[in-house]
């Protein structure tokens, strides 16, 4: 004889209207566990370590680019130095008329009136088409207008004139760095600094776009000489506490960040750099 025939007989199964029904049971869980789930990713529970997230979406150890570099320093126009008109500016010549309309548009510019300040350096230029300043001028007049391209010529217009022209090479510099010329920029900056190597800005600006060719080891000489020109050049010190943080010199960045935020405590740009760097160097 089987087991099986040897078992006793089941009991009868209880009247359907006796069941739980499941579904009112599982509703309640469910939502309890959605609930936990939305609450968990509106109060960042699921969100990874900033600085985590950083170092694996670049696949090394080095950090991200959040902590950015300060922008390079733009030249002001320069002021075009003339007698005073002795006679009618009806009586002048077209170079004091040139000058006269130029510091008039500097003016201009001061009061945020950039459209009428590119009027009058457009001018000056008419009146002395082979001077460098008035085109170096109207360049700077047209970036602030948002008309970019425009003052590119200008510059290039001006360095065409003079070609030694420093401030001219730096600014046109920082528009194609802007635009992501990286390598023209840089370029200009290396152009700038052979006719004025003791220019801390120049040297500022370099180390700026080496740093962005990803050249930190040639762009840290850049900021150093920077702040030996100039020891208080907070936005050369702070690009140095970056590239010390991009080249994994966590100890000497915070040293940056820290004379940084001496002079200027509430530096965001510092403080951030600051917070990355000791969270990478660890207890």
């Amino acid at each position: 004889m089987s087991r099986k025939s040897n078992r006793r007989p089941a009991p009868p199964t209880p009247p359907a209207a006796q069941s739980p029904n499941l579904a009112w049971v599982a509703i309640p869980v469910m939502v309890l566990v959605v609930g936990g789930v939305v609450w968990a990713i509106a109060s960042g529970a699921f969100r990874p370590d900033p600085a985590r997230r950083n170092l694996l979406q670049n696949g090394t150890n080095q950090p991200a680019a959040e902590t950015v570099f300060i922008p390079p320093v733009i030249t002001p126009p320069v002021t075009v130095t003339t007698k005073p008109p002795a006679e009618p500016e009806k009586e002048l010549g077209d170079t004091e008329k040139s000058a006269l309309r130029q510091n008039h548009a500097n003016e201009l510019l001061k009061e945020g009136k950039f459209k009428e300040a590119v009027a009058e350096y457009e001018a000056a230029v008419k009146l002395t088409p082979e001077d460098e300043d008035a085109h170096y001028n109207l360049a700077f007049a047209l970036a602030k207008a948002g008309d970019r391209e425009a003052a590119r010529k200008e510059y290039e217009e001006a360095l065409r004139i003079y070609a030694d022209y420093t401030e001219a090479h730096n600014n046109l510099g920082n528009l194609l760095l802007a635009d992501g010329n990286i390598e023209e920029a840089v370029a200009h900056f290396k152009a700038a600094l052979q006719q004025s190597a003791d220019d801390p800005l120049t040297q500022n600006n370099l180390g700026h776009g080496l740093a962005l060719q990803g050249k930190t080891a040639e762009a840290v000489p850049c900021f150093k000489e920077a702040l030996r020109l100039k020891p208080d050049y907070l936005e050369a010190r702070q690009n140095l506490g970056v590239s010390y943080l991009q080249s994994q010199k966590y100890q000497e960045a915070i040293t940056e960040f820290k004379e940084v935020l001496r002079t200027k405590p509430d530096f965001e740009p510092a403080l951030k750099g600051l917070a990355r760097a000791q969270k990478l160097i660890g207890p």
